[in-house]
């Protein structure tokens, strides 16, 4: 556990908490030649990147039968079913709220303005797999691309040895109605689905979590195809001043903790009460939760206002705030991926079933970048139409910018629309 003191200056805090999620190390090259191979050999390579990353014989057609889906669905135990279901009608609620409609406008000149939302054609959701099972990522990026009206949703999971992939991913899969799931995983499902096959369908966007390869491969296919972000270790940040449980604040920094791979968990401890029985607590959960607390910060702030101006610079992934006023704290919060306002809204029900999206920005990207959305499966299309009398208005404004720019083509294309030529 890092204990950290704010009075040592705020950039020296936030360089210490970001040291916590270690460098991705040189997988650019690694991933660039995983590309090339499967833009150059498309299935065949998939097939053989594969074999020697993962040790499983894909065979020819390697779409998992919408039967075996079926069958995942169908052995699931009743509560976890239940669970799902209840995580499905909640995402689609929230997410139902944010969609895109399309609009039109008059402007004072005559002309109709406007903009068509389409939905993107083809979708490809990348869920991480391999030993872990997770269902909550099918859900998470599934149904805001199905709320959106994609035609296709394609599933890139990394395969288990006999072929398939994790049960709860097919159990979800099934239970949203996709039935293009693949047994793929790393920078080749993420070739694979920027590139489309013989097998995988192309993606106009591809979507959803991975390791460092997944997203150094998305990274590389910015431009030819969409991607939602590039998502790093994950990263909750706690402001909690002295009235905050010191058993439920090291509970929430261990579910961060407990993802690995870097994840983080800090605590902003106003007025410097918690430090001890937080510490305390966070000892005793990992030693009962065999959970390694290494990356868990407990900084001490002297004040609201530091610890805000610190939430600022970090912009976290999650941010709980265990004060009693924190709705009307929400107003000074610019940058964070998600908040959670007062002490029983902990992050992992966000990251299940409480209906927000559990797909954030890490590393700092809240920023400037928001979570998974509808909007990331949908394009806008601007929309104008004129008519003689609008045409006629316009025109001469136009035709003075167009002169002034050298382009003359463009003046007498307005002025030949309002019978000025």
């Amino acid at each position: 556990m890092l204990d950290l003191d704010l009075r040592d200056g705020l950039e020296t805090t936030v360089s210490r908490l970001r040291s916590l999620a270690p460098a991705a190390g040189d997988v650019r090259r690694v991933v660039s030649d995983i590309l090339d191979m499967v833009e150059r050999g498309g299935d065949e390579a998939v097939r053989g990147v594969t074999h020697r990353l993962d040790r499983v014989d894909l065979p020819g057609d390697y779409r998992r039968p919408p039967a075996a889906l079926s069958s995942a669905l169908a052995a699931l135990d009743a509560e976890l079913r239940a669970a799902l279901e209840l995580a499905a009608a909640n995402l689609r609620a929230f997410h139902e709220r944010e969609a895109g409609v399309s609009w039109r406008e008059t402007l004072p000149q005559g002309q109709v303005v406007g903009q068509e939302v389409v939905p993107l054609r083809v979708a490809g959701l990348y869920v991480p797999g391999g030993r872990a099972d997770y269902p909550s990522s099918v859900l998470m990026t599934a149904v805001p691309a199905q709320v959106a009206g994609v035609e296709r949703i394609v599933v890139c999971s990394p395969p288990r040895r006999d072929g398939s992939v994790a049960p709860g991913v097919a159990a979800a899969c099934a239970l949203l109605g996709i039935d293009s799931v693949y047994p793929v995983g790393g920078a080749q499902a993420v070739a694979a689905m920027a590139r489309g096959t013989d097998c995988v369908p192309r993606c106009d966007v591809i979507a959803g979590p991975g390791n460092a390869y997944v997203t150094e491969a998305k990274r590389q296919l910015i431009g030819r195809v969409a991607i939602d972000g590039l998502a790093g270790p994950s990263e909750v940040m706690i402001l909690a001043d002295a009235g905050a449980d010191a058993e439920w604040l090291a509970a929430d920094l261990l579910a961060q903790a407990e993802h690995g791979a870097g994840a983080m968990g800090a605590l902003l401890d106003v007025g410097g009460e918690l430090a001890a029985p937080v510490a305390a607590a966070v000892a005793d959960l990992a030693a009962r939760l065999a959970i390694v607390s290494d990356n868990v910060a407990i900084v001490d702030c002297p004040d609201r206002d530091a610890a805000l101006a610190l939430i600022d610079r970090f912009a976290p992934e999650h941010l709980e705030l265990h004060v009693d006023d924190a709705d009307e704290l929400l107003s000074e919060i610019r940058t964070a991926g998600a908040v959670f306002l007062g002490r029983r809204s902990a992050t992992a029900f966000a990251d299940y079933v409480a209906g927000t999206n559990h797909v954030l920005p890490t590393g700092g990207a809240a920023r400037h970048s928001q979570g998974l959305s509808v909007g990331h499966f949908q394009r806008r299309m601007s929309v104008m139409a004129l008519d003689a009398s609008s045409a006629t208005r316009l025109a001469p404004a136009a035709a003075t910018i167009a002169e002034e720019e050298g382009l003359t083509a463009h003046a007498l294309s307005a002025r030949l629309r309002a019978g000025a030529v």
